[in-house]
């Protein structure tokens, strides 16, 4: 779900998307390969 929300802001579809809101989809959608990474 994260990373359909971030493509929508990708694509400039999301207008009221505040950067703060932003940059926690963008952890989040980060946290599982830094897991895997530290298999």
């Amino acid at each position: 779900m994260t990373e359909r929300l971030l493509e929508v802001n990708q694509r400039g579809l999301w207008q009221s998307v505040n950067q703060k809101m932003l940059e926690k989809f963008q952890a989040i959608a980060l946290e599982p390969e830094g897991i895997i990474e530290n298999l």
